[in-house]
């Protein structure tokens, strides 16, 4: 079929509009998608959306539904990577999220060192004889005192 005028595309060029959006295809770079005439920044597959509205198109956006995140992070979507004592691990991963000297509760608890001074086997948050290598509780003549009469 021959043209008789030049019509959109010029002569020698058809002026067929593959997917029906009043976009003819020598004008259309996605021919066969009837949402886009251009390819934008997901090209002509998928819509440029930003579902959250973060500034970041879904297709290259890690986390699409959280508007405070772009990459997937140590925590995952929706859930903030903060480390608020600023030891080097997310407070999500954190089970001590503010003591920056743990990452896990230990013996003693966030907040208390799990120290042992006296080397004898028990944090000094439980020993009741912190300086003394030999008990951990004072006993009948209390620490740094031996119990036994010696016989």
């Amino acid at each position: 079929s021959s043209k008789l005028e030049a019509g959109v595309c010029g002569c020698g060029q058809s002026d067929v509009d593959s997917d029906e959006d009043g976009v003819a295809d020598c004008d259309d770079r996605c021919p066969s998608n009837p949402d886009k005439d251009e390819a934008g920044k997901c090209g002509c597959s998928e819509a440029d959306v930003d579902t959250d509205g973060d500034g970041v198109v879904d297709c290259l956006d890690g986390c699409p539904t959280d508007p405070s995140k772009v990459v997937v992070g140590v925590c995952g979507c929706g859930v903030s990577d903060v480390d608020s004592d600023v030891d080097g691990v997310a407070d999500c991963l954190d089970g001590c999220p503010r003591d920056a000297t743990k990452t896990a509760a230990g013996e003693c608890g966030c907040g208390v060192s799990d120290r042992d001074g006296d080397e004898d086997g028990a944090s000094d948050c439980v020993d009741e004889c912190p300086s003394d290598p030999l008990k951990v509780i004072p006993g009948v003549c209390g620490c740094g005192v031996s119990d036994s009469d010696g016989d």
